[in-house]
């Protein structure tokens, strides 16, 4: 039997959500407010029902705006570039209208198995799937081009132009299947494949794969959450508050790509599991004080408000951090980078309040038993107030700092070697899993044909150009010696054209150095001339994307550097937690980079993962800086700083550690995603966070600080605890 005192509480904290938890106030009414109340437990016991009916009210009308989100999503490479490079104005030339794009091309390509020469039987059976495509009413195809042989006799291919209606049918999906359908199985001998462009961006992009990720992030943080509290019902609060965050955040999403910001299918996917492994970890922060709260209060109101006193300079600090972070992605040249920024930090707002207003309000509307079968009182912590685990870590490395430094240090300095593996491509290629019907067309399609005709560069000459300007710049561009064929192309906007085939693959160094070299001998002979196509557009998003990281990288490190200056009031805090994070980053793509190329065959990672990863890992890593420092500085104004470390270590490891693993699986969820570049940023960051959470911010940066002891807060002091109350 329990006291009268606490059996009237639990009473009071079933499933009534307004039944107050004391004896002394059972005669009183819910919102009565006690004597010894504060302001904010008053307003929390007041405003609960209030903010639960807003938080639904606009996750609904959000709903229905994200519903639309895939038809203002902008997919196309040349859509992220900027109108200066030569490459996004011939896009605009040839689409001017991006709701109705200009057709994509299919290749159809014959090979023998054996790998000999084709037979007339062979060349029969190809023209017959020709003739079959073209009785066979494949959607947005008129009928497929003339089948072209190869020089050395083992290959033939024709080509299939699929015209889409508009900008967000799934015509192009829809006709490369159809095509696979039609031209499988090959006769006896020969092998088929569907490659080209068209079927490069359909086995990248995978359909809508949003409903399938939140599907997948959802069960990741239901999981976790139910290991990490071990109750039946208690996950699902944090588990609502992040799906109404999700919602929201999209519905917002939507507003701003109809403000004419560039969202993407990598945007939408980052959001997502961005969200959900965001607020998450807001949620078990706060989940956490309030739990070890219980332990002093017996009214759940008071428990919550002083939770919030607690946790909020700290989550809003470091929500603050995250979305500095990505707002600096605004300077970017790239529309799509630059277009997540302000989407990404819109999702962390989003987040940060539904956990600081909606989750608060669900616990003080449901009461105490949602944390049944381990729910704390003031005479039964239920281990809610120190770690055990993380207690007998942070006593091992206040114990023996250097020893733990080197043990983590040693192995992060190691894992950057990694980073020699490391090689950037700008070939849509390695967008594509491997083992792809397109990658592998693509492969025996430059055993057999010029490099350049599956991706031909597209040379448009400035207005007013006639037959004259147009033989000078043929004649230029065919005495570039990495040029295979230079042939007269439609008029475009009504101005002539040409059809430029390079001799080299169309998307490696070689082929970079020809298109600098195309548009060099262009600006001699006819000023003004465009040189775009998929390579050029490739080639300029290469270095866009490199300008870019130059300028983001280091904005970043300054805008979070200030952050936490301020937020820990001293200048050598910040300097070593940027040194550790970025040592981290290192180790982070090393490993992430070996994982790539070694475990899963990938060939060169695009120009623009590394900003992407840079960003998401360094903002979201110091989240797991400002809720041990807080927590050190809080226990600080009490005792030393190396038993104030020993302390913010136990009394956080379990939170950053549950708060990591489910950041870690909601961008290990982008896996899944049939883009290559999708799939990196998230097993990237992922690993990085997984390396954050578990080396460095547990074990490293506390070394660290017990290290440096007082000086770590320079240049403001602070004497032992007794002499901060002697001086008091």
């Amino acid at each position: 039997m329990g006291s009268p005192r606490r059996c009237a509480a639990r009473v009071g904290s079933g499933p009534i959500g307004d039944m107050p938890d004391t004896l002394t106030s059972r005669s009183a009414p819910a919102d009565t407010p006690q004597p010894d109340s504060t302001r904010l437990a008053r307003l929390v016991r007041r405003g609960k029902w209030l903010i639960l009916a807003v938080w639904i009210a606009l996750a609904v009308v959000a709903t229905g705006f994200a519903a639309n989100l895939g038809d203002v999503q902008r997919d196309d490479p040349a859509a992220y570039l900027p109108s200066g490079y030569e490459s996004s104005q011939v896009a605009e030339l040839v689409e001017p209208d991006p709701e109705h794009p200009d057709s994509e091309t299919a290749l159809v390509l014959y090979t023998r198995e054996d790998g000999g020469a084709l037979t007339d039987a062979d060349l029969a059976a190809v023209a017959d799937a020709g003739a079959a495509v073209a009785a066979g009413d494949v959607v947005g195809v008129d009928g497929p081009g003339d089948v072209t042989v190869s020089e050395d006799g083992a290959g033939a291919l024709f080509p299939v132009d699929i015209q889409p209606e508009h900008a967000d049918d799934e015509t192009v999906d829809i006709a490369v299947e159809e095509l696979r359908e039609v031209v499988h199985p090959a006769p006896d001998g020969l092998s088929a494949q569907v490659t080209g462009e068209a079927a490069l961006g359909v086995d990248n992009s995978g359909g809508d794969v949003d409903a399938a990720l939140m599907l997948t992030s959802m069960v990741i943080v239901a999981a976790l959450l139910l290991l990490t509290y071990r109750s039946p019902i208690l996950w699902l609060v944090p588990l609502l508050g992040a799906l109404v965050a999700v919602l929201v955040a999209r519905g917002a999403a939507y507003g701003l790509a109809e403000a004419g910001l560039a969202v993407s299918d990598l945007s939408s996917a980052i959001l997502i599991v961005l969200v959900f492994g965001a607020a998450t970890d807001y949620a078990l922060l706060f989940l956490s004080r309030y739990r070890e709260e219980l332990t002093r209060h017996e009214d759940r109101h008071e428990a919550i408000a002083e939770a919030l006193r607690r946790t909020t300079p700290a989550i809003v600090a470091s929500a603050g951090t995250v979305t500095a972070g990505l707002l600096c992605l605004l300077v970017a040249d790239l529309a799509g980078l630059r277009g997540l920024g302000p989407v990404a930090a819109a999702g962390i707002v989003v987040s940060v309040l539904v956990m600081l207003t909606l989750l608060p309000a669900l616990l003080a509307c449901a009461g105490r038993w949602l944390l049944w079968p381990r729910v704390p009182w003031p005479d039964r912590p239920r281990g809610a107030t120190e770690h055990r685990f993380w207690g007998g870590i942070a006593d091992r490395v206040v114990r023996r700092p250097r020893l733990a430094l080197v043990l983590v240090t040693v192995p992060l300095c190691l894992a950057t070697l990694g980073l020699t593996e490391l090689r950037t491509s700008a070939d849509p290629v390695d967008k594509v899993p491997p083992d792809a019907e397109s990658v592998v067309g693509r492969e025996a399609l430059a055993e057999h044909f010029p490099e350049g005709l599956s991706a031909p560069l597209t040379v448009v000459l400035p207005p007013g150009s006639g037959a004259a300007e147009l033989a000078a710049a043929e004649t230029a561009v065919s005495g570039v010696p990495e040029i295979a064929a230079t042939l007269p192309g439609e008029p475009i906007d009504e101005r002539p054209s040409l059809r430029v085939e390079m001799d080299v693959p169309p998307y490696g160094d070689e082929a970079q150095d020809t298109i600098r070299e195309v548009r060099a001998a262009l600006a001699e002979v006819v000023d003004g001339t465009l040189v775009g196509g998929t390579p050029a557009v490739q080639l300029d998003y290469h270095e866009a994307a490199l300008g870019d990281t130059k300028r983001i990288v280091p904005l970043v490190l300054v805008a979070i550097a200030v952050i936490l200056a301020l937020l820990l009031r001293s200048l050598v805090a910040p300097v070593l937690l940027i040194v550790a994070t970025v040592l981290s980053f290192a180790a982070s793509l090393g490993l992430s980079t070996l994982v790539f190329t070694e475990g899963m065959g990938f060939g060169g990672v695009a120009a623009d993962l590394f900003v992407y990863i840079f960003v998401f890992l360094v903002a979201l890593g110091v989240d797991y800086t400002i809720f041990l420092m807080e927590r050190v500085r809080e226990e600080r104004r009490h005792r030393s700083t190396r038993e104030a470390v020993r302390h913010g270590v136990a009394a956080t490891g379990g939170v950053i550690t549950a708060a990591g693993l489910v950041l870690a699986g909601t961008f290990a969820a982008l896996g899944q995603i049939p883009d290559v570049t999708v799939a990196e940023v998230g097993i990237g960051v992922a690993i990085g966070v997984l390396i954050e959470t578990l080396l460095v911010r547990s074990v490293q940066v506390p070394a660290l600080v017990t290290l440096l002891g007082d000086r770590v807060w320079w240049p403001r002091h602070r004497g032992s605890a007794k002499e901060n109350h002697h001086h008091s």
